[in-house]
C-alpha cells in the first residue's frame, strides 16, 4: 500500500477521541498513513497503525500562521524524504501552498492531493473581522491557483467545492466524498422527538456571518406559534455575536431563544434526536457534516441554496432548500 502523509492545520485533542481513532483505523485499511497536524501540546502517537505527529498550536493566531508556514515549508519535505512518502495529502490549497512549493523546488518525486472542504477564498472574510479583506482575497487566490495547478488530484466534498476549483482552471481528476463522521453514533440515537409540544428548531455551527444564524431569528418574527430556537456553536466573531444578541433581545420569541457555546458529542446527538427542524442557512458552505448528522437522527433539515449542502437534500424527500439569504 502507498505511504501517505496527511498534512493539516487542524487542532486535535490529546488524548485523541474515539471517533478520531476510528477514523485513523479506516485510513490504515487503505494506505500506510502518517498524520501531521496540531494540538494544544506537542506529542506523537501510534493509534490503530497510524503514526501521528502533533505540533503545539500557538495561542496567538498570527504567530500560529507563521509556525504553520515554517513547518509546512521546511519540515514536511524532510519527512517525505526520510519516510519515503508516496503521496502527500493537503487539507486546503492555501496552507498547502507552502508544502507544495517546497516539494517542487526540491524536486521530490511525490504525488500531491489537495483537499477542498469549502470556499477557501471568501470564508475567512465571512468568519473574521479583517482589516484588509481585498488584500487577503488577492493573496489567497494566488496561493490557491498555484496549489491547484500543481495538484495531481483534487479531493472535493461536494459539487460546490469542485466548481470553485474548476474556476481556477483545474483540468485534472477529482474524487468526491464527505469529511469523516462516525455515523453509527447518530443512526443509533434514542429518538425523543415530539410533535405535540413546542416546535423545536436548532442551529449547529460557528456563530458567524458565513453560517448566518441571524436570518433564522429574523424569519421567526413572522411566526406566532409556540416555537423555540437553540443556537449551538462557538462564537469567534465578537462583532457578529453582539449583533445577534441584540436581535435576540428584540425578538418576540426572545424567551424561547437560547445560545449554547459548546456541548459534547453525546449531548449534541440528543439535541438532534429531539428537534423538529434543523436549519443551516449558510451563505457559503462546502457540504456541512451537521446536515448528515441531523438526517441520521431522522431530524428534518432546511438548508440554503447555492451551497454544497444541496448535494445532501432531495427537496421534500430528505429535507428542504430555501433561496440563499432570503428570510421570507
Amino acid at each position: 500500500m502507498n505511504k501517505v502523509l496527511f498534512v493539516s492545520p487542524t487542532v486535535y485533542s490529546n488524548p485523541l477521541t474515539k471517533d478520531i481513532q476510528k477514523k485513523f483505523q479506516s485510513l490504515s485499511n487503505v494506505c500506510n498513513p502518517i498524520v501531521y497536524a496540531f494540538s494544544e501540546e506537542k506529542f506523537t502517537s501510534s493509534v490503530e497503525g497510524v503514526e501521528a505527529i502533533f505540533n503545539k498550536k500557538n495561542k496567538n493566531r498570527f504567530l500560529n500562521y507563521l509556525k504553520i508556514i515554517f513547518l509546512f515549508f521546511f519540515k514536511i519535505p524532510k519527512i517525505v524524504k526520510e519516510q519515503n512518502i508516496d503521496i502527500v495529502c493537503l487539507q486546503d490549497p492555501i496552507t498547502g501552498f507552502f508544502t507544495i512549493f517546497s516539494l517542487k523546488i526540491r524536486k521530490l518525486p511525490v504525488k500531491i492531493v489537495v483537499e477542498t472542504h469549502g470556499d477557501f477564498i471568501d470564508t475567512i472574510g465571512l468568519e473574521k473581522n479583517l482589516l484588509l479583506p481585498k488584500f487577503y482575497t488577492s493573496l489567497f487566490s494566488y496561493l490557491a491557483k498555484y496549489s491547484i495547478k500543481k495538484a495531481d488530484l483534487i479531493r472535493s466534498i461536494s459539487e460546490f467545492t469542485e466548481k470553485q476549483v474548476l474556476n481556477f482552471g483545474y483540468q485534472g481528476l477529482f474524487v468526491r466524498f464527505p469529511a469523516w463522521i462516525n455515523i453509527d453514533n447518530y443512526l443509533n440515537a434514542d429518538i425523543k422527538r415530539s410533535y405535540s409540544d413546542t416546535f423545536k428548531i436548532i442551529f449547529v455551527g460557528s456563530v458567524t456571518e458565513r453560517k448566518n444564524p441571524k436570518i433564522i431569528i429574523e424569519s421567526l418574527e413572522t411566526i406566532d406559534g409556540n416555537v423555540s430556537l437553540e443556537i449551538i456553536g462557538q462564537t469567534p466573531n465578537l462583532k457578529y455575536l453582539k449583533e445577534l444578541n441584540n436581535l435576540i433581545s428584540s425578538s418576540k420569541h426572545a424567551e424561547n431563544i437560547t445560545m449554547t457555546p459548546f456541548i459534547k458529542a453525546e449531548e449534541l446527538i440528543s439535541k438532534y434526536s429531539s428537534a423538529n427542524l434543523f436549519i443551516l442557512p449558510s451563505k457559503s458552505e462546502g457540504l456541512g457534516r451537521v446536515i448528515i448528522e441531523a438526517q441520521s437522527t431522522a431530524c428534518p433539515v432546511l438548508v440554503s441554496s447555492n451551497t454544497g449542502m444541496v448535494d445532501l437534500v432531495i427537496e421534500n424527500e430528505t429535507g428542504y432548500i430555501f433561496e440563499n439569504n432570503n428570510k421570507k
